[in-house]
């Protein structure tokens, strides 16, 4: 089996599967588990989150590709524009990488050149690909882990790696202060398995879903962020939504929406804010709304070149 560095190993894996399933073939879990050397948890979650885009389905033990959605079909756009996305991906991860996917991305794309070109400003994480092997596998197996960060040695629990713009952490429960803790990877030191498992926090995992951007805090209990959505936005926000929170509680007759999503911090509710200045309004809670508008202040007072009173 090809021992290339495990994001090498993951993507390799999902473009062999599509490949196989738009050829018409029904493949098992329990054996393509076997035969990538991985668990048969680590398929299912192939088939259920990384791959839930494309048109497959589950016929008992098997899973397939839907009728019509044969090799002919792929030209799709929705289905050619997640090509593109996972090939620009792996040219941010590194040019290693990016050459041994891109042969097994170019079958899938059926040689067709897309007008589309995805920019996705992502670290390049060649050399600690090892050290995310690594990561990976102690999420898996909820194996504790022993690594220095900041000159201090730590014992944690990991829950799961995340890219906040652009940017890698680890993402793991701390013992010995009982919070949960945001760890960039390129800073982690002497990382190593120790003998320990644990047992994950379903609560704490769904939390870690709904992050909005870095500055989230899973140690804090989120709160309802009520937002008004001018309607010059509106149509973005109804095509990816600001959170997979988001609910939407109103709809006006301007065109303007009212929408209800989950946040951690007030840092994070304002991070987020500020990506879609003017057209996001704060109508709830106060204190961040009070924070937005501070923060908009401060803005304005040093672009007329005043410091911060």
């Amino acid at each position: 089996m090809n021992k290339s560095h495990d994001y090498d190993k993951i993507l390799t894996r999902l473009t062999t599967i599509l490949q196989r399933l738009y050829s018409g073939e029904t493949l098992s879990v329990t054996e393509l588990a076997e035969e990538f050397n991985v668990s048969t948890k680590t398929i299912q979650r192939d088939f259920n989150e990384r791959l839930i885009r494309f048109p497959i389905e589950k016929t008992g033990r098997r899973w397939r590709m839907q009728q019509g959605f044969g090799i002919e079909k792929i030209q799709d756009i929705d289905n050619l524009l997640t090509l593109q996305i996972l090939e620009t991906i792996a040219g941010s991860i590194g040019k290693g990488f990016e050459a041994r996917s891109k042969a097994l991305l170019g079958k899938l794309k059926n040689a067709t050149q897309l007008p589309i070109q995805s920019y996705l400003p992502i670290e390049d994480i060649t050399s600690h690909a090892a050290l995310f092997s690594l990561l990976e596998s102690a999420i898996t197996s909820s194996t504790a882990l022993r690594f220095n960060y900041h000159e201090k040695p730590r014992l944690v629990h990991p829950y799961r790696i995340v890219n906040f713009d652009g940017y890698w952490y680890l993402l793991g429960f701390e013992p010995k202060s009982g919070l949960v803790k945001k760890f960039y990877i390129k800073e982690i030191r002497g990382a190593e398995p120790t003998e320990h498992s644990f047992i994950p926090d379903p609560k704490l995992k769904e939390r870690l879903e709904g992050a909005l951007n870095a500055w989230f805090d899973p140690n804090c209990e989120p709160f309802e962020l009520h937002l008004l959505a001018k309607r010059a936005i509106v149509k973005y926000l109804e095509r990816r939504p600001l959170s997979p929170s988001q609910h939407l509680i109103a709809r006006h007759a301007n065109g303007d929406i009212e929408v209800v999503i989950k946040a951690t911090s007030v840092p994070e509710a304002v991070e987020l804010l500020k990506t879609w200045l003017p057209d996001l309004i704060v109508l709830a809670p106060t204190f961040v709304k009070e924070a937005y508008e501070k923060t908009l202040s401060l803005a304005l007072r040093r672009e007329n070149g005043h410091d911060a009173v």
